[in-house]
């Protein structure tokens, strides 16, 4: 039979090449197959002759049957409902259209394949290179000749092409617990193709990846979990194995680990009768674990609230005491408190009260009656008082009446998580998401039955056999591609550590996953070329024009992927488990932009944050520092024995204080910080042991990383040198100074940044509903573009604080003559912006926002401004003037801030 023309189906089998003849006849078919005569009658129905009706050349095509892609395929025949694959030498293979999937090859298109080809050049220059002499990465380039269409790849090549989003299950399970951060994130990883964590230290993102892996399985979906290296994923791999549910994982990747894995096969399930349940059961499990999960997301943003309290009382500590300082020079108000106002209401009080002085006008009847109404009586005998009193006494009030508002909303918060029950709610759905997986996973395993062996050859030779035995597969990155067969593709593909994963393993690891989570965190560890691999990487990405994008040497996977998909879903783990809250609010007001929520406790422990600045000379030596190693063994280590502090962790930058610490100290667990990553310890001694801090010790990052391994202390060893000052280590100095309340001799107060922060929201609420007031237009622009620089990853430890009175900055009049004094000590005197830094509430940088008209020269505004200027000269801040008709004001900000911040200024 002709079997390029006809598909005969006997009994659904393809006969076509074993029949030689046939005829229907009588509803019936007579079927004479080749090499004997005799005739097979069957019924009519049982036999399919089909007829071809179309050819397929599959050369751009990936063909995939059953979950797994047939390559060597000459021709594709289309029968209808069959599909007809032709093979050279060899027997076609039959499939039901439904059990065959043509996709189209990426790397088909020339523009898809130049990026692949970059990616495949630069694994070759600059990859790992193992014992044998092989480069693992470039063969498997070499040897990745598809990149099928329904891959992360696809769209990474093609960015013209959207990761795919649909619904997520109804029930989504938390066998190991959740917060809101981390259930966003996990709704995320379920319902997009690609999904972005970034989770800071400390914010549970093993927890977060466990519960996907999780929902993955239940839905008998496979995941493969890579990092760069083996602890993360053997971290993994541990959490799961306590839930007993270590049978589902298969740690794979090196020869090493695949040969320890086969080894330690037992053919058996565990024992999985506890935890069966009846259809009826599961099914109310179900709704159950759904309707504690939408419970609770209302008790966990209460929970979060409750820890945003304790922060803002935190801060509000050392600001409250700074403001004392500077209200003890004031004369006391001689009224009665305000009572019965909200700290809203003083601060809209403070507006009124500093519109009307600056009107000059007396209060009209009306005026009058308005204010009684609004703010009661007390309120009205304070517009008879001068402005000096006045102010600063109600700035006094808003802190005593914030602090009470804010211990009253944690206690309300407080009893209502203790009437829901909150811990035991948590509980419940921790139990019963992994009772419901348990029970699921009993019905889906024949665990009664013996459990099939694997054999080293089946990694390629049946690799979804294996992945449905083992649905959850953990390798390194880098080895990811190789662990089963080239060809074969996860459902789920989740990234740890991807600040760290190199941007040709990243690329080749998501060729084989149809959805991916990438987790990692752009201010922690980055992935680091040395000297001769970047040289190598720069010279192969000079001969291709690409995007940014996909450039080699300045991204890790992650930051290709936020730069590549900027409208995923990505969510920033915000709720903070592990440091003190002193500790880890350095790292949350330097890299995060205060965006963490911190749930740990402050019960007022002393010392918690201790700077130790040897005294000025040249102390290191290459990269050694004996006067740090006599600091830590004189003063710190005795003050921390004192406290009985179960680990000590000393961090370093260089492997020759490391070297000379162990041999001088002794007992003690002393590293870089690349080796602390990923741990933390109760107490952490950080040394920085250059005189005159650099770069690399000065590297953000590992800053980040060294104070986020510590839990209870911290003692930073570092020099005095004023050059220093400008550095990072110069605003942790800052940041310990101002939370120990220290004295600090200085010609200006640190800015009351939770009094003004709150004053100018109140402040542009007040504008807004009076947009006669002139200045509004012009403030409220510039405050916008303020807002976009300090969005900026280098001005992250930069905040603003608008409408500041020079009277609550100004400390040292010395430096004034008596009429720019007086100017200063007016309460209605303000500057338009103040930059100041996050960790000590310094002042850095002064913004005026001048009108053409107003401040046009001879003017009085003009003669005002001369005096500001003055002011600000004397106190040693920078004061930029833009006009309103000026451009490049973005700039202007830019300038001035990078100056302010420079070290030695």
């Amino acid at each position: 039979m002709e079997s390029k023309e006809h598909l005969i189906l006997i009994n659904g089998q393809d006969k076509t090449d074993s029949v030689a003849s046939f005829r229907f006849q009588d509803g019936m078919c007579e079927v004479v197959f080749a090499g004997s005569p005799k005739v097979y009658r069957y019924h009519s129905d049982k036999v399919q002759v089909l007829a071809v009706q179309r050819r397929i050349d599959p050369a751009e095509l990936v063909v995939v049957v059953r979950g797994e892609v047939f390559s060597q395929i000459e021709e594709i025949l289309d029968f209808g409902p069959y599909y007809r694959l032709l093979r050279p030498e060899k027997k076609p293979l039959t499939y039901p259209k439904d059990q065959v999937e043509l996709q189209q090859n990426c790397l088909s298109d020339k523009k898809q394949k130049g990026i692949f080809d970059y990616f495949r050049e630069t694994a070759m220059a600059v990859s790992l290179v193992a014992e044998n002499g092989q480069n693992i990465l470039q063969m498997q380039y070499e040897r990745c000749k598809t990149v099928r269409e329904t891959t992360v790849l696809s769209c990474y090549l093609n960015r013209d092409k959207k990761p795919v989003e649909c619904t997520p299950p109804e029930t989504i399970i938390y066998p190991f617990g959740l917060n809101q951060s981390q259930k966003t994130a996990v709704e995320n990883a379920l319902s997009a193709q690609v999904s972005i964590i970034q989770g800071p230290p400390g914010t549970g993102k093993t927890q977060t990846i466990l519960n996907i892996i999780a929902n993955v399985v239940r839905a008998s979906q496979t995941v493969a979990v890579v990092s760069n290296n083996n602890s993360a994923t053997l971290n993994v791999a541990e959490k799961l194995e306590k839930k007993g549910l270590g049978f589902l994982t298969a740690f794979l990747g090196s020869q090493t680990n695949k040969e320890r894995f086969l080894e330690g096969q037992t053919g058996q399930y565990p024992d999985m009768g506890a935890w069966e349940l009846e259809p009826e059961e599961q099914a109310a499990l179900d709704q159950q674990v759904t309707a504690l999960s939408k419970e609770l997301s209302e008790m966990l943003n209460a929970k979060n609230r409750i820890a945003a309290i304790e922060q803002e009382l935190l801060e509000l500590r050392p600001e409250q005491h700074y403001f004392g300082e500077y209200y003890a020079t004031y004369g006391q108000m001689p009224l009665e408190p305000l009572k019965g106002l909200s700290s809203r209401k003083i601060l809209s009080l403070w507006l009124e009260y500093e519109q009307h002085t600056e009107r000059k006008r007396r209060l009209g009847l009306l005026q009058k009656l308005s204010i009684l109404f609004r703010f009661k009586r007390a309120a009205l005998e304070l517009f008879l008082q001068r402005p000096e009193l006045v102010i600063p006494y109600l700035q006094q009030q808003f802190y005593e009446v914030r602090r009470q508002e804010l211990i009253q909303e944690r206690t309300h918060l407080e009893q209502k998580l203790t009437n829901y029950a909150f811990d035991d709610k948590m509980a419940e759905l921790t139990e019963q998401s992994l009772r419901l997986f348990r029970g699921e996973a009993s019905r889906a395993y024949p665990w009664r039955k013996a459990r099939r062996r694997f054999t080293l050859k089946d990694f390629r030779g049946c690799p979804a056999d294996f992945n449905r035995e083992y649905p959850v597969v953990l390798s390194t990155t880098y080895s990811i591609k190789g662990t089963l067969s080239l060809d074969h593709v996860y459902d789920y593909l989740i990234v740890d550590e991807a600040s760290q994963v190199d941007l040709a393993t990243g690329v080749l690891a998501s060729s084989c996953a149809k959805n991916i989570v990438i987790v990692g965190d752009l201010q922690q560890l980055p992935n680091v070329l040395d000297g001769d691999d970047l040289r190598t990487s720069e010279a192969v990405w000079a001969r291709y024009d690409l995007p940014e994008v996909y450039h080699f040497s300045a991204h890790s996977l992650l930051s290709s992927a936020l730069a590549a998909w900027p409208e995923v879903p990505t969510v920033l783990l915000r709720e903070h488990y592990r440091c003190h809250p002193k500790i880890i609010n350095f790292c949350n007001q330097k890299f995060y932009g205060g965006k963490l929520i911190v749930m740990t406790e402050d019960s007022g422990e002393p010392d918690v944050l201790t700077m130790i600045q040897t005294a000025p000379g040249n102390h290191a030596r290459g990269h050694l520092n004996q006067r740090e190693i006599d600091v830590i063994r004189a003063e710190v280590l005795p003050r921390l024995r004192d406290k009985g502090y179960e680990s000590v962790g000393i961090i370093t930058p260089y492997k020759d204080q490391v070297a000379a610490i162990q041999q001088q100290l002794g007992g003690l667990e002393v590293a870089t910080v690349h080796k602390f990553q990923g741990r933390e310890k109760d107490a952490i001694v950080l040394t920085s042991v250059d005189n005159v801090i650099g770069e690399f010790v000065d590297d953000p990052r590992m800053l980040n990383v060294a104070v986020s391994r510590a839990v209870k202390s911290l003692t930073v060893v570092t020099s005095q040198a004023p050059r220093n000052d400008g550095t990072n280590y110069g605003d942790l100095a800052r940041y310990i100074q101002y939370n120990n309340c220290a004295v600090v001799e200085s010609a200006v107060y640190s800015v009351f940044d939770l009094l003004y922060q709150s004053y100018g929201q109140q402040r542009r609420e007040f504008l807004q509903k009076h947009r006669r007031i002139s200045e509004y237009d012009s403030e409220n622009l510039l405050y916008t573009v303020i807002e976009e620089v300090l969005q900026m990853p280098e001005f992250f430890s930069v905040a603003c604080a608008a409408h500041v009175a020079l009277v609550n900055l100004v400390k040292d009049y010395t430096g004034l003559i008596p009429e720019e004094a007086a100017y200063a000590r007016n309460p209605l005197t303000h500057v338009d912006f103040l930059l100041f830094r996050r960790m000590d509430k310094s002042p850095l940088l002064a913004v005026e926002v001048d009108g053409t008209a107003f401040h046009a020269p001879g003017s009085r505004q003009a003669e005002r401004d001369q005096k500001k200027d003055r002011i600000f000269q004397a106190c040693g801040i920078p004061l930029l003037r833009l006009r309103t008709d000026g451009s490049g004001e973005k700039a202007k900000i830019q300038q001035g801030l990078r100056a302010a911040l420079s070290p030695g200024d």
